[in-house]
């Protein structure tokens, strides 16, 4: 990590591997002020798109992390898929959406999938990362770790380039986070279980390649996967496509070895078509569905997060996705441990709140291909531990994802007793065993808001207090919810026109360290208070009514606590409410 003015110089966390996972985690931490180091035994960068859908709540978090608009700015939509009649390859057999558009609404600013290849996307976070002083070590690796009995710290063996050798260092370091992926030597390390299955089907060949004579606004598929079957999704380069190819005669190793052999292939599988030129392929490798996660997502000062804690299909597009909710979920804890602001107990909840939701998506991805992929595009799924997307959207864009279960949050509404038993339906939905027609992980989105659910948006705020600086345009008269969530702070919202009443609540908060909690006053139009509002970061008017009816708060509770991952905290009325979380999560409360 270079020296910077906006980052001390002495790393207190090592991240082990620079994949999104490691970017995001890297970020979050630095963003709460938590210096590291960021290391990855690759010597350079990884080409190719990989993990390219980017779901709508990962753009919410990266709208928290300050890097969505450039995100945004370079993706694409996620394509119309076609399926070609064979033989022949011309003829359309079906068209279907695999993720179908929604229009944005108040509560949901990012309502659809985009396609970015994971190089670009990692390429804005290392960008992020550099105007915080902190470069990625490239061809360092961790050889070895050690958790002394008693210690307070972690000692790593290193090595990394010094000219044209190596030279190995030991350093130690407060805690140290593995997301070196599903082969890396820190889950292995820890003696973590890595259960689940690999598919026996056929493997397949993925990558990207140059293509000229294709619509690039459709994605293309031939053949059935029993047989031999190619897909080609358009990416954000233009001309150049994500390839999958399976089929009874590859011969993986040799292809993996001459690249040239993939174009007489690609000709044959897409029906001989005189009007499709294929070009340089730019990175190839070859995959087997492979469904696993660990037992548990760390031991004592080391952790694991993203391919080291659980790897999924290729076909769902949720691997990179679940991975940095992981990182979002374990930085703004360790942060605040590692600054000696919260008791390390907090740091227990990292597993108790991601274990469950891990487990739920991977069973929900492996039990649902099957079900539709035949229906769709007349062949057999591609991957065994594929998702069916189209029809379970509201599970896939994980607008849904909560921890209502989770030791953390405090919620003092009364809920019916028809609402959620909320870990047993969560479970039983990604089991498949509520599998209703109309039933989709949406009903988790639309239902009442509970504490452990995703924090909504709301637009329209009209201004009237703004902190200095904030990430808005500063003669903004307007904002929204999002805008005002940071991943470094906890925000309180205050739903409120009683003066007297949201001057006491931000009173309460005086006890916690600055910087680690925001307050944020929103009024109704009618009977705002009149005066200055000195003890607020944030005083806002709902004029459009959205905030107030977004979060239709039940039972008197008129305070929502949004944690620095975007999840709600506390749903709360009471003093009592509003320290009873504040002293699970900080020491100066306990």
């Amino acid at each position: 990590m270079n020296s910077s003015s906006n980052a001390p110089t002495r790393p207190k966390i090592l991240i082990v591997g620079a994949g999104p996972s490691g970017l995001v985690m890297a970020l979050a931490l630095l963003r709460n002020g938590v210096p590291v180091r960021l290391i990855d035994k690759d010597p350079i960068s990884h080409l190719g798109q990989r993990g390219a859908g980017i779901m709508p709540r990962s753009l919410e978090l990266f709208n928290a992390l300050g890097v969505s608009d450039e995100i945004l700015r370079r993706a694409i939509p996620a394509p119309q898929a076609v399926v070609y009649q064979m033989p022949g390859g011309v003829q359309v057999l079906s068209k279907f959406d695999m993720w179908p558009a929604a229009e944005p609404t108040p509560q949901r600013p990012f309502p659809n999938v985009v396609m970015l290849g994971q190089d670009h996307l990692e390429q804005i976070l290392r960008t992020e990362l550099q105007k915080l002083g902190c470069e990625t070590e490239w061809g360092t690796t961790l050889l070895s770790f050690e958790q002394l009995e008693g210690a307070d710290c972690v000692r790593t063996c290193i090595s990394r380039p010094h000219g044209d050798d190596h030279v190995t260092e030991t350093i130690t370091f407060d805690y140290v986070v593995g997301t070196d992926g599903a082969r890396g030597m820190i889950r292995k390390s820890l003696g973590l279980t890595f259960l689940g299955e690999t598919s026996n089907a056929d493997r397949l060949v993925v990558g990207d390649v140059m293509v000229h004579g294709l619509d690039s606004k459709l994605w293309h598929m031939w053949g059935e996967v029993g047989a031999s079957w190619l897909s080609l999704r358009p990416t954000e380069v233009p001309y150049m496509f994500t390839f999958l190819l399976t089929g009874p005669n590859i011969d993986h190793a040799h292809i993996i070895e001459h690249r040239e052999a993939l174009g007489p292939i690609f000709v044959e599988y897409t029906g001989r078509r005189r009007d499709l030129v294929f070009g340089d392929v730019v990175w190839l490798s070859h995959y087997r569905p492979s469904i696993r996660m660990v037992d548990k997502f760390g031991v004592g000062r080391v952790f694991v997060a993203g391919d080291s804690a659980h790897v999924h299909s290729i076909t769902g597009g949720q691997g990179m996705n679940v991975g940095i909710q992981d990182s979002l979920n374990l930085a703004w804890k360790l942060a605040l441990v590692q600054r000696s602001l919260a008791p390390e107990s907090l740091l227990q909840t990292y597993t108790e709140e991601r274990a469950p939701v891990v487990a739920a998506m991977l069973n929900k991805i492996t039990a649902l291909l099957k079900e539709d992929w035949a229906d769709k595009t007349g062949a057999p799924p591609p991957t065994p531990g594929g998702v069916s997307a189209w029809k379970h959207n509201g599970g896939v864009l994980q607008l849904g994802v909560n921890c209502r279960w989770s030791s953390l949050v405090v919620d003092e509404q009364q809920h019916d007793e028809d609402f959620l038993d909320d870990f047993e339906d969560y479970q039983e939905f990604f089991r498949g065993e509520d599998q209703e027609e109309d039933d989709s992980f949406d009903s988790f989105v639309d239902r009442p808001l509970s504490a452990g659910d995703r924090a909504p948006d709301a637009p329209g705020l009209v201004v009237l207090k703004r902190p200095a600086p904030d990430r808005s345009a500063p003669d903004a008269r307007t904002t929204s919810l999002f805008r005002t969530f940071l991943a470094s702070r906890h925000t309180v919202l205050i739903f409120s026109n009683d003066a007297s009443r949201f001057k006491s609540v931000i009173r309460l908060l005086a006890p916690l360290e600055p910087h680690t909690v925001q307050a944020v006053v929103v009024f109704r139009t009618q009977g705002i208070p009149a005066g200055p509002h000195a003890l607020a970061d944030w005083v806002l008017e709902d004029r459009a009514g959205h905030a107030y009816s977004t979060y239709a708060l039940r039972d008197g509770c008129d305070i929502v606590i949004v944690r620095p991952d975007g999840l709600v905290g506390a749903i709360v009325r009471s003093r009592e409410g509003l320290q009873r979380y504040f002293r699970g999560v900080f020491k100066r409360w306990l």
